[in-house]
């Protein structure tokens, strides 16, 4: 099952390879802005990070488990 998730995501990953990068960029900036400032936003950002870095990284390890 795990598999299939990091097949999906890779997939994903492969044809919008172009977003990922802005939105992990811009999603911890904004979240580390609003952490600062002390605002119940910043969970918004924070999460949009994390993701963003799911979906990077299992295009990157996912040919690793295709063998």
């Amino acid at each position: 099952m795990l598999g299939e998730v990091m097949k999906v995501l890779a997939y994903l990953y492969y044809f919008t390879w172009f977003v990922w990068p802005f939105v992990l960029i811009f999603g911890l900036a904004y979240g580390m802005k609003e952490l600062i400032q002390n605002q119940k936003t910043y969970i918004k950002g924070l999460i949009a990070a994390s993701i963003a870095l799911l979906i990077i990284l299992a295009g990157v390890v996912y040919p690793n488990f295709a063998v």
